[in-house]
């Protein structure tokens, strides 16, 4: 029942999220990257659990962003925007992590002023989904919905645009 509560509520959320006035309508940035032939890694593990989500999505304090290729990091700490975060984690678990995915971004989730639980971002071509480091060792792992993909998608171009605009002559 609970479990049923907590997706209705994200469900919820999801439905309801306006986009941000300032973000950029684009394409997915999936549609620009070649497909490549997947292989699995072998790597499976059970989906983030339900009090933990609760935990962040109702004491949350910080969400911070450290993108591995990208010329930038942020950080979110209003309520809203943490627990909008949230609701861009899928339920379902990965099935298999297949090889070839690599991570964009790494999060780290504050509850009291502490870092309780970090995840890799994986968002590539077949690669949509979220792994998560409980001290320092992967431990959950679930897919990442439209909505987050979106969000990424969105970080993404604004980045590329971001260093496009300082790479031109003026």
């Amino acid at each position: 029942m609970r479990t049923l509560s907590f997706l209705l509520l994200i469900g919820l959320l999801i439905s309801s999220c306006k986009p941000e006035k300032n973000s950029i309508k684009t394409k997915s940035a999936l549609e620009k990257a070649p497909t490549k032939v997947v292989t699995s890694s072998g790597k499976t593990y059970p989906p983030l659990p339900q009090e933990l989500g609760m935990k962040i999505w109702n004491e949350g304090e910080m969400i911070d962003y450290l993108f591995h290729n990208l010329p930038f990091s942020m950080s979110q700490d209003e309520q809203a925007s943490i627990q909008t975060n949230m609701t861009y984690i899928a339920a379902e678990p990965v099935a298999d992590i297949p090889s070839v995915c690599k991570p964009i971004a790494r999060q780290f989730y504050q509850v009291g002023g502490d870092i309780i639980l970090e995840s890799d971002v994986y968002f590539s071509d077949g690669c949509m989904f979220y792994v998560f480091l409980v001290d320092g060792k992967e431990k959950y792992c679930n897919q990442m919905n439209a909505a987050g993909q979106q969000f990424f998608a969105n970080i993404i171009q604004q980045a590329m645009s971001a260093r496009q605009g300082m790479t031109q002559p003026q």
